[in-house]
C-alpha cells in the first residue's frame, strides 16, 4: 500500500535543489554523463537518470538519487562509485563505496577519486 509518491518533475525539482544545495554541481560538472552506448571509454562518469521505480515511497516520502557516479574500467566494467541523495527538500546524503553518508562535499569528492584510482589499480593487474 502506498501512501506518498511524487511525479517525475517534482523528482527532477528535488534533483536540481540536491545538486545545488549540496554543493556537488560544481564537482559533477568536471564529468562526462555516461552515455548509454556500449562501448564506453574508461573515465569517471555521472548520470542524472531518474529511477522510477524511487517515485513511489510507500509509507514515507520517497528519496531519490539525484546523482550516480560510475567508473568506466578498462575491461568496460561500470562500477558504482558514489551517489548523491535527497529527501523531502530537507536532507540530502553523499554516499560512496565505503561511506553512507559523508558530511562535506570536499570529503565526499575525494573519497569518490580514491576509490576510482583503487579500481583502476586493480582493472591493470
Amino acid at each position: 500500500m502506498s501512501r506518498w509518491k511524487i511525479s517525475k518533475g517534482q523528482a527532477i525539482d528535488l534533483q536540481d535543489w540536491a545538486l545545488k544545495v549540496s554543493g556537488t554541481k560544481k564537482f559533477l560538472d568536471t564529468l562526462p554523463e555516461l552515455p548509454p552506448k556500449e562501448k564506453i571509454k574508461p573515465g569517471l562518469y555521472v548520470s542524472y537518470e531518474i529511477d522510477e521505480s524511487e517515485l513511489d515511497g510507500g509509507i514515507d516520502w520517497p528519496d531519490i538519487g539525484a546523482a550516480w557516479v560510475y567508473a568506466i574500467l578498462q575491461n568496460g566494467k561500470k562500477e558504482y562509485v558514489g551517489e548523491v541523495r535527497a529527501y523531502n527538500w530537507e536532507a540530502i546524503w553523499l554516499c560512496t563505496n565505503e561511506f553512507d553518508e559523508v558530511d562535506s562535499v570536499t570529503e565526499w569528492w575525494k573519497y569518490i577519486k580514491k576509490d576510482y584510482e583503487k579500481l583502476k589499480k586493480g582493472d591493470t593487474k
